[in-house]
């Protein structure tokens, strides 16, 4: 029990029990019945410092307890009774000591790399020390630690596409403590594959170390603190905050009084609680900031959650976090430690120990990332003195110090007066322009220079404005005069400018003449739409996101965004319990296997993503040579005893359930697919000798024959796709396969009637035992359950219902989340998305819209197809489908190793194998080739090097469709005129007039001199128009005199429809002939634009392609990479490549 205290805010604690427990020397019979104390095998597992993470994998063993004549240390627990508990024999100085910190921890981050790089507090020692990495990264900033971490992974990717700070919010209670011995005995595991090593490490045996330090770990653990903490990293956008009036800071000050609710109850209103509660009033519509600022990373290390939300409780109850509390004594897991790397636990001369030194060194250097900022200050910025990557503006009341904007509407206004055409203004002589500029039609703001004696002057005359708030700067007026003499100037005309976003280039009709103009109005940093009210991220240049390995170190993450419903993860881990023992022969008998354990024992194809049924490791065998057995007490299962195989070691049962909807959205068929290794835990082309390196193009290997590419590669063919992923899972065991597993017999029957050759004779052979068994085998597993939904998306088709594909996921999360938790408590994402529910054509619920779906349950049982996006939004289906788990799970992460693995080294059929194995995979894989370059104009997507980024067009989307029904391109030619009549006693000067649907001059032809029957042969491109049913554009017919009394010959109505139409027209005397050219929008058509159509690939390149954007490899690059092809393959191949090369 632990002892009920009052905790104030910011104190420390240190309560009884003693910190010197009664530790003795226990006998036979109350050693073999103790339990081992909480949490004493936690320190045996490796750890790698690039995940900040311990791999569940054993370097120590820490199963012995053993002494001298079957004694034991035996401790008693004052946190469990007293109850005396036993110690391995690798663990000294064992404590028990309950400090417990009840205040909140929480600081600002204003990088990601500054955030990754906190991660390493949790360490209490040098773990650099004895690597000689010192000095190599002593004069760079370079990064090492947690590169590749959850954390890592989680905000890295965002800063990508934004600016974000990160605030992070712990709190922590220990209550044990030990160290382990430096005698302690390695795990049989650890001390075959040191005896395996090379002797030396090169570049011929480097994969073989690589590998192992991939497996194991690069540290182990030396020393531990056990508890529990609770972790919450929360990610803000900062321009969106400043555009909120809020500072990070301030945000994280809330967040903290909010957290702190959550922990101790409602605390006494102080300063801190009366002023965020007015903000949260005024500035977040009376939403909480937890529930404002929803995009966090939560952990939760040690103990036993039921609720998730122990920080942020939407009703400020403290009775969450204090019976998570109360459970942590007895489920403890490692708050901090201390770490040597893994070669000190090889003997001092050992010859190993160097080589295994330098491969850790390589390993880490090789998963750094250099620290470099992507983007200077501009003139005038100052540098952030505490982050050098980030900017500090002053003295700009438009700009935050952060470099925001201070309000939405910011943009910054340019107007360039270009020329005019046709003015009179005197009688006698030419016009003397000039044009003057007002602001909200009164408000002077400059002048153009007088251009004397010109009725078609040129100006080209630029007013920046600088920087204004659009719904304040009002509208513009262009005065066009004539000068006399300054105070009896003539007004020739004005024109009245509503400014938006964009370059517009515009036309307007004075008295007399016309007058040319362009506006710029470019909307401030991270605002966009035609009021620049819109809020849009600042990614990062696209070629530094796209670049990989400029340096040594570097290593650019390069992942797919994923979040989770209203962008919360949250991960529980339930800590794990040492308990199992070697059973009695009887025992034995009598237990039944542990759920799961022989789906490690199937072969696995790594281009479908599927195990194959077929068994390469016999996982019936359980018998050892005394006819005992390892037996598991299993605490899902009421606590049975249940047997494991014996290539089965390490086996765990440990709760870690992603309690909300992990969502992704993929803006390619290819892009989805590459997404689906994200299961496969370590790197599966080692010791193949993939080479994947082209620079024209890029391979995609695993998953290019799964049910997932079959679904999705087809529909990206017919028109343009995106795909939102929802998913979630819940693992209960885990395990890992011994390194010299029990091989099935009918395995090991296919061996040996494989051919000692690998040829164009035998390929065949090999390659129908890698049909039936596999590519590769597993070495470790995560077992549960699993659902994950695949939905559908096409791109302009939502963006004519006047929705993003973001939109559409979020609102698919929310609806998940509802079917998984039940409500939800997101007002706002639930207002927004009944907003948007509304706009659909259907306005069903976004799951009944968008039903175009791939879904997938693993593990468990239910008579539920969507559990995800179940009708009634009743969580039982899904709470039914996750009780059925712990006795019927499935295998949901994993390792894998090449097939050839299992073959001794000295066997010839081994490296056949393998060569066989990786040609296989290479003959199976696809050649990712854009199809469609991006227009001149169009950037390319940072994101995915085959989709377009269409931006400052008001009619398109940013994904290039267009925004509205009716889009098209205009054109109309003004072909020829005959049998004018226009002067009596000369022939007609003609020229003609072109007239938008608004009646509006756009554009005029040359005057033709003295011809009844000119021929002008003049286009006139109006650009982006949406059109309407029964629209008409209008063409008139003039006859030039003195220009200020010309004759109008005849007017023609022109009807606009998509197509090309050749026409004419009767005018007063003859006849006008005239051509339309309307053009519709991609995944447009019908007469007037109207109908949705698909944006099919070109018809010859989608007999080559697989998906859009990848087709099967070319020979002659199978060729390059060592690939034995069939002759008639490469006759095929060569041929059908030299049509589709593009």
């Amino acid at each position: 029990m632990i002892h009920q205290v009052i905790l104030w805010s910011g104190l420390l604690l240190y309560l009884p029990p003693p910190t010197s427990p009664t530790c003795f020397l226990g006998k036979g019979a109350e050693c073999q019945d103790a339990d081992f104390v909480p949490g004493s095998d936690l320190a045996g597992e490796g750890f790698d410092i690039t995940k900040m993470k311990r791999l569940g994998i054993f370097v120590i063993d820490m199963s012995k307890w053993e002494l001298k004549n079957n004694t034991c240390n035996l401790c008693k627990n004052p946190f469990m009774q007293y109850k005396k508990q036993k110690l391995p024999v690798s663990v000294i100085y064992w404590r028990a000591a309950q400090k417990c910190k009840r205040s909140l921890s929480s600081s600002v981050y204003e990088t990601s790399e500054s955030l990754v790089s906190s991660s390493t507090s949790s360490v209490q020692n040098n773990w650099k020390a004895g690597l000689g990495i010192g000095n190599m990264v002593s004069r760079m900033s370079v990064m090492l630690a947690g590169t590749n971490s959850k954390l890592a992974e989680y905000s890295m990717a965002k800063t990508k596409k934004d600016k974000f700070s990160f605030i992070k919010q712990s709190t922590s209670c220990r209550y044990y403590s030990y160290s382990i011995s430096s005698r302690s005995p390695l795990h049989r595991e650890l001390n075959y594959e040191f005896t395996r090593l090379p002797e030396t490490y090169d570049n011929e045996t480097k994969e073989i170390y690589l590998t192992l330090v991939e497996k194991f770990g690069t540290h182990y653990i030396t020393q531990v603190k056990l508890g529990g903490t609770v972790q919450s990293v929360t990610s803000v956008k900062q321009c969106m905050a400043a555009l909120q009036d809020l500072s990070v800071d301030e945000i994280k000050t809330c967040l903290n009084v909010e957290a702190s609710a959550s922990v101790m109850g409602r605390t006494s209103i102080n300063t801190a609680y009366g002023h965020c509660k007015q903000s949260k009033n005024k500035k977040l519509n009376a939403h909480s900031f937890a529930n404002s600022f929803t995009d966090r990373l939560t952990e939760i290390s040690g103990g036993h959650a039921q609720d998730t939300a122990l920080l942020f409780s939407s009703s400020n109850d403290p009775g969450a976090y204090n019976q998570w509390l109360s459970s942590v004594p007895e489920k403890p897991d490692v708050i901090s430690f201390a770490l040597k790397p893994l070669h000190m636990l090889l003997p001092v001369k050992n010859p190993k120990r160097e080589q295994m030194r330098r491969a850790i060194r390589d390993y880490i250097l090789q998963r750094a990332l250099l620290r470099n900022c992507s983007t200077p200050c501009k003139a005038g910025i100052a540098t952030n003195p505490k982050e050098p990557c980030v900017c500090s503006c002053h003295n700009n009341p438009g700009v935050k110090a952060n470099c925001c904007p201070s309000q939405r509407g910011l943009a910054q206004i340019t107007v360039t007066v270009k020329r005019a055409t046709g003015l009179w203004g005197d009688y006698f002589t030419q016009t003397d322009g000039y044009v003057k500029v007002l602001r909200n039609h009164k408000f002077f703001l400059g002048e153009t220079p007088v251009i004397w004696n010109q009725n078609s002057p040129t100006w080209n005359w630029k007013f920046d404005f600088g920087n204004y708030v659009l719904s304040q700067f009002g509208g513009l007026k262009l005065e066009v005069w004539d000068r006399d003499n300054k105070w009896d100037d003539d007004l020739l005309g004005a024109c009245n400018i509503q400014l938006k976003a964009g370059v517009t280039k515009e036309i307007c009709r004075l008295k007399h003449g016309l007058l040319y103009y362009e506006t710029a109005v470019t909307c401030g940093p991270s605002l966009t739409g035609s009021s620049c009210t819109e809020y849009v991220g600042s990614p990062m240049s696209s070629h530094l996101e796209k670049m990989t390995e400029q340096h040594p170190f570097i290593h650019l993450i390069s992942i797919h965004f994923t979040g989770m419903w209203a962008g919360l993860v949250i991960y529980l881990f339930l800590p794990i319990v040492q308990s199992c023992t070697q059973g009695k022969p009887n025992e034995c008998a009598e237990a039944s296997f542990a759920p799961g354990s022989n789906l490690a024992g199937e072969g696995y194809d790594v281009t479908k993503m599927q195990r194959k049924g077929a068994f390469v490791i016999n996982t019936d065998v359980w018998r050892r040579k005394d006819k005992s057995c390892t037996l598991c007490k299993n605490p899902y299962m009421e606590g049975a005893h249940q047997k494991l195989p014996t290539s089965v070691i390490d086996w765990r049962s440990s709760k870690k359930c992603s309690i909300q909807i992990s969502s992704s959205l993929y803006q390619s068929s290819e892009e989805l697919v590459s997404a689906s290794t994200s299961s496969i835990e370590n790197n599966w082309g080692a010791n193949l000798d993939i080479d994947v390196k082209e620079n024209k193009g890029s391979f995609i290997l695993a998953g290019t024959n799964s049910k997932l590419a079959e679904y999705s590669m087809e529909k990206t063919k017919r028109d343009k796709y995106n795909f939102a992923s929802q998913s979630i899972s819940c693992s209960f065991y885990s395990y890992r396969v011994s390194s010299k597993p029990v091989l099935h017999p009918e395995f090991k029957r296919s061996l040996k009637e494989l051919p000692k050759m690998y040829n164009l004779d035998y390929k065949k052979r090999f390659y129908k035992f890698i049909n039936t068994y596999g590519t590769h085998y597993i070495t470790k597993v995560n077992l549960g359950g699993s659902v994950h939904s695949v939905t559908s998306i096409r791109q302009c088709e939502i963006a004519l219902q006047g929705l993003s594909a973001d939109e559409v996921k979020k609102c698919l999360d929310v609806e998940a989340s509802a079917s998984v938790l039940g409500k939800v408590d997101m007002k706002a994402e639930n207002k927004h998305c009944n907003e948007d529910k509304d706009k659909t054509e259907s306005k069903n619920s976004f799951s009944n819209r968008f039903s175009d779906r791939l879904t997938e349950v693993i593990g468990g049982h239910t008579t539920e197809p969507e559990l995800l996006f179940s009708g009634g939004k009743d969580p039982s289906a899904y709470k039914e489908w996750l009780e059925s788990l712990p006795q019927n799970p499935d295998v949901i992460s994993y390792s894998l190793e090449s097939l050839h693995e299992l073959i001794p080294t000295k066997n010839p059929v081994r490296k056949h194998l393998r060569q066989a194995i990786h040609d296989y995979i290479l003959e199976k894989s696809l050649w990712r080739n854009c199809t469609d370059s991006c227009k001149a104009g169009v950037k390319t997507n940072p994101n995915n090097p085959c989709v377009c980024t269409c931006r400052n067009n008001p009619g398109i989307t940013p994904d290039c469709c267009p925004s509205k029904r009716g889009l098209s391109r205009v054109q109309i030619t003004v072909v020829r005129a005959e049998g004018l009549w226009g002067d009596q006693t000369t022939a007609t000067d003609g020229y003609v007039k072109v007239f938008n649907k608004h009646n509006i001059q756009v554009g005029r032809t040359d005057m033709i001199t003295n011809n009844n029957s000119p021929y002008w042969g003049r286009t006139f491109d109006l650009g982006d128009v949406f059109l309407a049913e029964n629209e008409k554009m209008k063409l008139e017919v003039w006859d030039e005199d003195s220009k200020w009394d010309d004759d109008l010959l005849g007017t023609c109505e022109v009807p606009i429809k998509a197509g090309r139409n050749e026409n004419f027209c009767n005018l007063n005397h003859g006849l006008l002939f005239y051509k339309t050219e309307v053009t519709c929008a991609p995944s447009l058509s019908g007469p007037y634009c109207a109908n949705y159509v698909g944006s099919p690939m070109n018809f010859h390149l989608e007999k080559a392609y697989t998906s859009r954007n990848a087709r099967p490899v070319p020979a002659e690059i199978l060729m390059s990479k060592g690939v034995l092809l069939d002759r008639l393959y490469v006759y095929q191949k060569a041929n059908y490549s030299a049509k589709t090369i593009l």
